[in-house]
């Protein structure tokens, strides 16, 4: 707390001397406005006429200029607007409104460490605006992403309430953490679980390294900055309320077998008649119906906006609430906003933006899923007395999940997080901008777990009450300095930026059950990051484009002769239609050709690699004494470097028709290298983490096609807008002499994943399935592991060596698509407006490893009852019903179509017209529904699974499944 202190007073001098230097100026400052919404205009220029003297406005449209004549006039211009001439006669503070022209309304989007035309821009970025991400009703902001930017692959972490996503921008080019780095308001952070998605203004991922390596060691994954809504310039304070409500179920049921089917492929099973007349069982329970329900989810957002004693604010206020469609689940969060901004002086301006979220998770202990899925039929949820039943298979009690709900739900997971930044920005010498921020996200994750005394049966008990609890304490302080020159002549526009950042990170863990500290109860972790960062931005007679930059990356992570990473960038374009020769050629309102090529770099692992680590322990030993010990739970590798990927892109930006016809197109190749692997070690070693090691080599070589059509009429309006990426993965090689890694095991303990040179990170491994032995003929004379019956799986002998072994196990796909696409349209018409989004994916595969258990397990899918071997001739593609032998083996049986084609959010809304209702500047109702229909060849819930791994992505082990919703709201600002 002490070094908190002083950083803070540091911070204040530090900005006290700004201010003292800065009344020798005389400045221009002011804020250019859109008319019609009273949103800032960024990046509008502003010329002291008859001069190049000029500024461009920053992310709150606040521009400061220098100007040589106390009564001159300026002209202020932003594409797509009506040019502005304000004379000044004698005033220093002004308020510039820009109404829309017809023209082509050009964007400005937010780069690392500053803003840039989109006519100026060398890299790949793409966009996405507040009124694209609010039809989307989710906790997340990532989910509401899927779909909208090309070359950005989006999977939901899980269906769970609350459950975030997993972002794979431009493929998978590591084997750990490939997340992107969000940067919000200038902070840098790793997960933004804390943030509300209607508060967000803007999002711009940054795709190529021309804008990714500004952030060096950070941005080898892509980075997504995030800016959140700004307050109005209007001295009268406006107010915003948006709510909605709606219900939630089950996106999709699996066809379970009812009780009759079951009893027939039991007595199967058995071999005899358990169960004399299936078919007077009837349908039975379908435990689905038990363990899910219809659930609501709700919301509401008030905001404040204005501008008051000088004071540009935002404040906003969330509610939060989604019950789960799994019964005993939920999750509400409460979040509160503060955006401002006050200019000390005509050339100093501070502000801060803070946020706070509180959440709670509830969730079920683990296993009730899977246990609904095995659950027979034939039992009901509770017996005539009104206790929980006790099922049993093959004589075995086997658990009852409802039982599971009842006594396991006392159980969540509370966060607190402050996240913010603190800035100052002074202007001096006309064209020189010294900024300072200081950022830190404060937070502590609190789970607690309930399980009292209980009996079903035998199997299914706690005979001691147990309380648990787990508390984690996070750190995360970022302080950047930056010094930017900015200045335009006649042919020129000129951008220069340097900085300095530093980072530190601090993680502390505690656990207990039953108040008692558990072994290995307490951790404690720490990181930091001393980074200097340059660019150069440069546009020549509007036509002609360079970007250059660099960052040096020092990490803690690393031994100190491979502490520090470099990572360059370099990038051109060409404005082909301000060409002197186009000028006749009316095809292209605008065309553009760019390239770029740069260096990334990727730290994310555990905090100490080179560092050995001894844990104290305790020891069961020695006449059966517990004695105290220390244990090597980490082992070290001082040569482990910096993961590096070189990204090389070529790209084009073309319109038509006026602008109504936009489309971008870019060929991209990722080459990783010294990517960062954990190398097993032998058991004789003993226990401990294997260590970190630069383990392979990379390519992700693809497409983005970006294209929209936009089309604005007096009373109607309409888009259309396709992306589309086709992406290809491939190992290139890997270190240390390894020629294959196996991972991710299924059920029964097969591995089925191979990542080895030549094929995608991950790729699915095993036997292929010839058909079915229709009888002891074909087994006799067909390769075998051993034990095979009539009914049982015939695997592919591909060797040809006249017996079945793992050499025979093969390629069965790869579970990273090879082609994202995503649709949208809508139209906006006499007080109506409309959307549509579309998601799919095509190429990749999904392993149903739930199916492992039809072997073995007390109830089937009906899929399974109507394809299902029961006799010579009756199939060759199910097996018969079996508990044992090979038929589990992790083969393409397993192995499904994970493409699909979904709508991921219909939405239709009424603008009531203005003045209708005295004192409402705006009235807006609307309707949503989301994940309302998909497409789909996958025989499990959803095709989407949790991707924590990328050895394990495309694993179904039974996840929370996806809901749909259907929601109204209202939507009122006054």
């Amino acid at each position: 707390m002490k070094q908190f202190y002083k950083k803070i007073s540091l911070l204040a001098l530090f900005i006290g001397l700004l201010a003292s230097v800065a009344w020798a100026q005389t400045r221009i400052t002011g804020r250019v406005v859109d008319e019609s919404v009273g949103d800032a205009v960024i990046g509008a220029t502003i010329l002291e006429k008859g001069t190049s003297n000029g500024a461009i406005t920053d992310f709150n449209g606040n521009f400061s200029l220098t100007v040589k004549d106390p009564n001159a006039t300026l002209v202020v211009n932003y594409t797509g607007y009506v040019s502005q001439e304000v004379q000044l006669n004698g005033r220093t503070t002004l308020e510039v409104t820009l109404s829309e022209d017809n023209g082509i309304l050009e964007e400005v989007v937010v780069v690392g460490y500053g803003i840039q035309r989109k006519s100026d821009l060398t890299g790949s970025v793409g966009s996405v605006k507040a009124k694209d991400l609010e039809r989307i009703p989710t906790a997340s902001l990532e989910q509401a992403l899927q779909g909208k930017v090309a070359g950005v692959y989006i999977s939901p972490a899980s269906g769970e309430p609350g459950a975030g996503a997993t972002i794979r921008i431009r493929g998978t080019g590591t084997l750990n953490n490939a997340s992107p780095l969000y940067v919000v308001d200038g902070m840098l952070l790793d997960d933004i679980s804390f943030l509300n998605p209607q508060d967000v203004a803007s999002v711009e991922v940054l795709k190529d390294a021309s804008s990714t390596a500004i952030y060096g060691n950070r941005g080898a994954n892509g980075v997504i900055i995030i800016t959140t809504k700004r307050g109005l310039t209007d001295t009268k304070a406006s107010f915003t309320l948006n709510s909605y409500y709606g219900t939630q179920q089950i996106a999709k049921n699996l066809p379970l077998a009812n009780a009759s089917q079951f009893a027939e492929m039991y007595n199967e099973l058995k071999g005899n008649n358990f169960y004399p007349d299936p078919a007077a069982l009837g349908t039975g329970t379908d435990w689905q119906d038990v363990v899910f329900r219809d659930a609501p989810i709700a919301n509401v957002q008030l905001g404040v906006g204005g501008l008051w004693n000088k004071i540009n604010y935002n404040i906003s206020g969330n509610l939060f609430d989604q019950q789960g469609i799994m019964e005993e689940t939920g999750f509400r969060r409460y979040t509160g906003r503060l955006n401002a901004e006050y200019p000390v002086l005509r050339t100093l301006r501070v502000g801060t933006n803070l946020a706070y979220s509180t959440s709670k998770n509830n969730t079920v202990g683990g296993g009730i899923l899977g246990g609904m899925y095995r659950m027979p039929p034939v039992y009901a949820e509770r017996d005539s007395t009104g206790d929980f039943t006790d099922p049993t298979f093959f004589g075995q009690s086997i658990g009852n999940p409802a039982a599971d709900l009842f006594y396991k739900s006392d159980q969540y997971y509370r966060v607190n997080r402050w996240v913010g930044t603190v800035y100052a920005n002074w202007t001096f010498l006309k064209h020189f901008t010294l900024k300072t921020n200081y950022g830190f996200d404060r937070r502590q994750d609190n789970f607690y777990g309930f399980e009292p005394i209980f009996m079903v049966s035998s199997s299914q008990l706690n005979n001691l009450e147990r309380t648990s609890r787990d508390t984690a304490k996070i750190r995360n302080w970022l302080w950047e300095n930056t010094l930017a020159y900015d200045r335009s002549w006649e042919d020129l526009r000129l951008n220069v930026l340097v900085g300095q950042t530093a980072q530190e990170f601090t993680y502390n863990r505690r656990s207990t059950i039953n108040n008692i500290l558990q072994p290995n109860g307490e951790e404690r972790s720490d990181w930091a990051m001393l980074s200097y960062l340059g660019r150069v931005n440069a546009t020549f007679f509007d036509r002609y484009l360079l970007t250059a930059s660099m960052r040096a990356d020092g990490s803690s992570r690393f031994n100190k002769n491979n502490r520090w990473g470099y990572f360059p960038s370099v990038a051109a374009g060409w404005n082909v239609t301000q060409e002197p020769f186009m000028r006749g050629i009316k095809l292209f309102d605008r065309l553009k050709l760019r390239a770029s090529w740069g260096v990334t770099g990727n730290d994310k692992i555990q905090n100490y690699p080179s560092l050995g680590i001894i844990t104290p322990e305790l020891f069961g030993a020695f006449n059966d004494t517990i004695q105290s010990g220390a244990t090597l739970t980490n082992y070290a590798n001082a040569d482990v470097r910096w993961e590096t990927t070189e990204q090389t892109d070529f790209g084009i930006e073309f319109g038509l028709f006026k602008g109504r016809f936009t489309a971008e197109i870019d060929w991209f190749r990722r080459f990783t290298y010294d990517i960062l692997g954990d190398l097993p070690i032998p058991d004789y070693v003993g226990s401990g983490s294997n260590p970190f090691v630069n383990a392979a080599q990379v390519e992700n070589v693809g497409w983005d096609f970006t294209l929209n059509w936009r089309e604005v009429k007096p009373k109607f309006t309409y888009n259309f807008g396709v992306t589309v990426s086709p992406i290809e993965n491939k190992v290139l090689k890997l270190n240390d002499g390894k020629s294959e890694i196996f991972e991710a095991r299924t059920a029964q303990g097969d591995f089925a994943t191979r990542t080895v040179v030549g094929l995608p990170i991950g790729a699915f491994y095993g036997y292929q399935v010839a058909g079915v032995f229709q009888n002891q003929e074909e087994i006799n004379s067909s390769p075998k592991f051993g034990n095979e019956k009539p009914g049982d799986f015939r695997f592919a002998d591909l060797n040809g060596d006249g017996m079945l072994s793992a050499d025979d196990r093969t390629y069965l796909g790869s579970p990273i698509p090879t082609l994202i696409y995503g649709l949208n349209a809508g139209f906006e018409a006499f007080g109506f407006d409309f959307a549509l989004d579309f998601f799919g994916v095509k190429g990749n595969k999904v392993v149903n490893a739930k199916a492992v258990s039809r072997f073995d397990t007390p109830n089937w899918e009906t899929l399974w009852y109507e394809n299902r071997w029961t006799g010579e001739g009756t199939s060759n593609e199910v097996p018969r019903v079996t508990n044992g032998g090979h038929n589990y083996r992790m083969s393409d049986f397993l192995v499904e179509d994970g493409a699909f084609f979904r709508l991921r959010s219909i939405a239709l809304g009424y603008t009531l017209p203005k003045n209708w209702i005295p004192g409402i500047k705006s009235a807006r109702l609307y309707a949503t529904g989301t994940n309302l229909w998909t497409k789909q060849a996958y025989s499990g819930y959803t095709p989407e699974f949790p991707n924590d791994s990328v050895f394990r992505a495309g694993m179904d082990y039974l996840n929370y499944p996806m809901a749909k919703t259907m929601l109204f709201g209202l939507n009122v600002t006054f």
